[in-house]
């Protein structure tokens, strides 16, 4: 047995030996090409996989930007009645097809107009998983646009909120036809008055700063930010 072993050892040692690592060498080395191969076709197909989804998800945001831009719009049209309503109290020149009589009670001192933007888009993106292309680098930066434009606009309505709240609290305080106002809603005479007076034209010029200036402002820069994203994210 013994001798046996030893001969078995022997050949080993010699040709056989050679053969059999080469042999073993071979296919630990096929195994290994199979393992990268398999990797590389996972790789491949999950990127293939990604892109595909980070195209979809471009789609979407580009058709809720779209919706995003006509809100602007709108809101602009809106912001344009306003001012001139804001004009003719102040005794400028207005457009008079813009302005309805039996409305301007109500926008002067109750109505507030808002640019209506929701969390769309940065749900879309901040939920989605991003490759490192630069479509979804655009992606990223939309996002951020997005949420910039949704704090400035909360900033800014809530100021011009708390002003109408003021002005109402102050005629509320002062004026005796505040009652008949807010339960039968009737400016009449006394009211008329008062929306003409020196005091309410100061209150109107600052609203009409507010809303014209600061927030007309804003919402034309978040209107053509849209639309030159937008356009960014097309091409890509």
């Amino acid at each position: 047995m013994k001798l046996f072993h030893k001969k078995r050892f022997q050949l080993l040692r010699g040709t056989r030996l050679s053969k059999y690592l080469t042999y073993a060498f071979g296919e630990i080395l096929l195994v290994i090409i199979g393992i990268l191969i398999a990797l590389g076709i996972n790789n491949w197909n999950n990127n293939r996989q990604l892109t595909k989804i980070n195209n979809e998800l471009s789609q979407k945001v580009i058709k809720q930007m779209d919706r995003d831009i006509q809100k602007a719009l709108a809101f602009q049209n809106d912001l344009d009645t306003i001012q001139n309503i804001y004009l003719k109290v102040l005794d400028r020149d207005y457009d008079q097809s813009k302005v309805k009589m039996n409305s301007m009670v109500s926008t002067l001192l109750f109505d507030v107009y808002d640019l209506p933007l929701d969390q769309t888009v940065i749900n879309l993106i901040d939920n989605a998983t991003l490759d490192n292309s630069e479509q979804s680098k655009q992606l990223t930066a939309i996002s951020s646009m997005y949420k910039l434009y949704a704090k400035n606009i909360n900033d800014i309505e809530k100021i011009i909120y708390e002003k109408l709240t003021s002005n109402l609290s102050e005629i509320e305080k002062t004026q005796d036809w505040y009652v008949e106002l807010i339960t039968d809603y009737k400016c009449k005479n006394d009211c008329i008055r008062y929306l003409g007076s020196d005091t309410f034209k100061s209150q109107i010029a600052s609203l009409r700063f507010l809303y014209v200036n600061l927030y007309g402002d804003l919402a034309n820069g978040f209107k053509n930010d849209l639309k030159a994203y937008k356009l960014r994210l097309e091409e890509l």
